[in-house]
């Protein structure tokens, strides 16, 4: 468990002068992120949640065409004048954009080989982008999926319940690529003994899959020590997401 880890510490990343753009991952996040970017090299890519531009810098500078998608006038209103080469922005929901811009895809022919969901964190936010993507296209390269804060039991249900055996092209998927972090104090908008961070990934091929595809969960035991902890695990705060509901 990692206590008061701040997104915005000084710790090296040895990537600062590449990236100097602030960015909510952690450390070894950033590294896993840029390093599967880089191998990967996909010429066309989707972000779904654009924040400070952290992840998007390291998308514009390796893919030929970045499509970025978020609810935010501001946020787009500021990231707009600092990625003007290859970046298409698309303000607005995603469950409504995503299918949209899948579509445009496909008649392009374009080879899009990595998306990053980190747009709405709830459940429901989270499943649907994946089946936006589930259900409206099939990919002529191998496509690569990450979702961060998949170590967030809101967000981490929504990845899990998504309609991945539905999919005839999707060959892998583990909801614990890179684990996530516990927060023993309040830091910035979460509350004390919160869980957040964490990659997933999921794979789909042009090629449909021979078998029956497992939803992997590699660092379940992980996870269920910080949720045991955590403030989701409380009486309290499983009452009023009741109430709430």
């Amino acid at each position: 468990m990692i206590d008061n880890y701040k997104f915005d510490s000084n710790s090296p990343s040895f990537y600062e002068d590449e990236f100097p753009k602030f960015w909510q991952m952690t450390r070894w996040e950033k590294l896993a992120f840029i390093g599967l970017v880089n191998k990967i090299n996909p010429e066309v890519a989707i972000e779904i949640g654009n924040a400070q531009g952290g992840s998007l810098q390291v998308l514009s500078k390796v893919c030929k065409k970045v499509y970025a998608l978020d609810f935010s006038n501001e946020v787009h209103g500021k990231l707009k004048n600092e990625f003007t080469k290859n970046v298409e922005f698309h303000t607005g929901d995603s469950k409504v954009l995503l299918p949209e811009i899948l579509k445009k895809i496909e008649l392009n022919g374009d080879k899009l080989g990595f998306i990053l969901i980190d747009g709405d964190h709830s459940t429901e936010g989270v499943r649907a982008d994946i089946n936006s993507v589930s259900n409206n296209y099939i990919p002529i390269v191998d496509l690569y999926i990450i979702f961060h804060d998949s170590f967030n039991p809101i967000c981490r249900k929504g990845i899990i319940t998504a309609d991945w055996t539905k999919n005839d092209y999707v060959h892998f998927v583990d909801i614990d690529f890179l684990p996530g972090n516990f927060f023993k104090d309040k830091y910035h908008n979460s509350e004390k003994g919160s869980i957040w961070g964490g990659l997933s990934l999921a794979v789909l091929k042009p090629q449909k899959r021979v078998g029956e595809l497992i939803v992997r969960e590699s660092l379940q035991p992980t996870y269920n020590l910080m949720f045991k902890s955590s403030r989701y695990n409380k009486i309290t705060y499983r009452l009023r997401r009741f109430f709430n509901h």
